[in-house]
């Protein structure tokens, strides 16, 4: 007997984007193919600003898919209004049950610590569990102690919860018990993963110039997209063919923009990107990761799903997924040591070709989408 066959999962986040939406709704969809489970559905909390592909991929992913409008507030206080005005996260739940006469959900939240303003979640028909995902812990809330008051408040929520807690990578376990006192012992680590593709990046050492170099993710001082331009900057203006491709979306998006236009000749500005494995990753040779602080970033799997090297700064959950030397460079974050591993890249080829196939097998070993459900299939087993 199928231990899932009466168990329905519910993917449930509040206005994700990037990595956390990729997260979100590749293991829906890849849950929903195994086929093991009564149900499999996608349950959004979203404002205005949550991109129309989205909305679609929401409708067209899974057969069960709720949504709820939310307001368009910004940060901490987007959370503090769920508390408030609660979203019918339950009433989702009933929906879910009857329709796939599952006798048991689990709600899996993709929310971190902020998860905490829908728990304890109230009645429900069934019998309902709740699974929360901590992807990277990325705030300081230095000089901020109201901030920081709030976030512990909603994490203590969360541990005072029967949730199970999940993180994306093992460094962050530390920032988690010191920033929001929740300890190692509550978590079970589970990486980000998804599917394979025939997509295939990294063609400089067959295609020879121009090297191209992609920032895709969150257009932000903290993810230093500008120092990714900085450096290809440098290399082009010592006359080397290369090219920069920034796409996502942030607080620096027109800062981001004003510097492409200033430098047409190399730096092509795509915006928002609705699938960038798909379509943006095949065109790059090399995707840079200058953050201050990560999680296990989704843009790093799926760079190395399509056989593209990563070069990023050793934060977070970055050190691993990318082996140094091997699948990629881990630099410190400065624009400087990034052109001297970009020049390194540009002048020897073949070193850039074997990073690509070790990064390739890297993914296959250890991030491809089964691995990742058997290891969730354990976490409910245990919720």
């Amino acid at each position: 007997m199928n231990a899932f066959e009466k168990t329905a999962i519910m993917h449930v986040a509040l206005n994700p984007y990037t990595g956390a939406w990729s997260v979100m709704r590749d293991l829906a969809s890849a849950q929903k193919a195994r086929d093991c489970y009564a149900g499999v559905a996608l349950g959004v909390i979203a404002d205005e600003r949550w991109p129309q592909t989205y909305r679609q991929e929401l409708t067209s992913r899974v057969d069960h898919h709720y949504f709820a409008p939310s307001p368009k507030l910004f940060g901490t206080a987007s959370f503090l209004y769920q508390y408030l005005r609660r979203p019918g996260i339950e009433q989702w739940v009933d929906t879910l049950a009857d329709a796939t006469g599952a006798d048991r959900v689990i709600v899996h939240f993709h929310n971190a610590w902020m998860t905490g303003v829908f728990l304890p979640l109230r009645k429900t028909r069934v019998p309902t569990a709740c699974v929360a995902t901590v992807h990277g812990v990325n705030a300081e809330f230095g000089g901020q102690p109201v901030r920081r008051g709030l976030h512990r408040w909603m994490s203590r929520r969360l541990a005072n919860s029967s949730a199970s807690l999940t993180s994306v990578d093992a460094a962050n376990l530390d920032r988690a018990r010191s920033i929001l006192g929740l300890t190692h012992d509550r978590f079970t680590v589970v990486p980000n993963g998804v599917t394979d593709t025939d997509a295939r990046g990294c063609h400089y050492a067959t295609r020879g110039a121009p090297l191209v170099i992609g920032h895709v993710g969150t257009l932000s001082e903290r993810k230093g997209w500008h120092i990714t331009a900085e450096a290809v900057k440098h290399l082009f203006d010592q006359g080397k063919n290369i090219k920069l491709i920034l796409a996502g979306r942030g607080q620096d998006d027109d800062k981001a923009k004003a510097f492409a236009d200033a430098n047409p000749d190399f730096v092509d500005f795509r915006g928002f990107v609705s699938n960038p494995r798909e379509t943006v990753f095949p065109e790059l040779d090399v995707l840079t990761a200058m953050s201050v602080q990560e999680g296990l970033p989704m843009s790093i799997i799926e760079a190395m799903s399509v056989g593209i090297p990563v070069v990023a700064t050793a934060v977070g959950g970055i050190p691993e997924a990318v082996a140094d030397g091997v699948t990629g460079h881990l630099i410190n974050r400065d624009s400087t040591s990034l052109a001297a591993i970009l020049t390194a890249f540009y002048d020897d080829p073949q070193a850039l070709q074997r990073m690509s196939l070790a990064g390739r097998q890297s993914f296959s070993d250890r991030f491809e989408i089964k691995k990742i459900l058997d290891a969730y299939d354990v976490v409910y087993s245990n919720a």
